[in-house]
C-alpha cells in the first residue's frame, strides 16, 4: 500500500512564495536526497481558492508518495535531509504543515 506524506504552506497574510525556486531547485533537492529510499512520485498543488470560493487556507501543498512508513522514516534521517528544511527560506516566509499517512 502507498503511504502518503503531505506538506502543505498556509494561504497567511504577508505569505511570499516563489513558485520557480519551489519547482526548479526545491523538488529536484528532495528528490535527488529522498528517491533512493524509495519516493515513488512527487506533486505539487496550488489552491487557488476553497470550494466555496473564499480564499484557500493553504497556498501551495505537495504530495509526496513512498511505498511505506519506514522509507519515509528512513529519509528523514538521511544526513543530507537537513538540507531540505534549511531550504525552505529561499522559496517562502512561513512554516509547513506536514502530514503522513495511508490511504483508507
Amino acid at each position: 500500500m502507498v503511504y502518503h506524506a503531505a506538506v502543505m504552506y498556509p494561504n497567511e497574510e504577508g505569505i511570499q512564495f516563489n513558485e520557480t525556486y519551489y519547482l526548479e531547485s526545491h523538488m529536484p533537492l528532495v528528490e535527488g536526497i529522498w528517491k533512493k529510499y524509495g519516493l515513488l512520485n512527487w506533486k505539487i498543488i496550488k489552491y487557488t481558492t476553497a470550494l466555496d470560493g473564499s480564499p484557500s487556507k493553504y497556498l501551495i501543498a505537495a504530495k509526496l508518495e513512498w511505498e511505506n512508513p519506514e522509507d519515509l522514516k528512513n529519509a528523514l534521517q538521511d544526513p543530507e535531509s537537513p538540507k531540505i528544511f534549511a531550504d525552505i527560506p529561499k522559496f517562502t516566509n512561513v512554516q509547513p504543515i506536514t502530514l503522513a499517512g495511508e490511504q483508507l
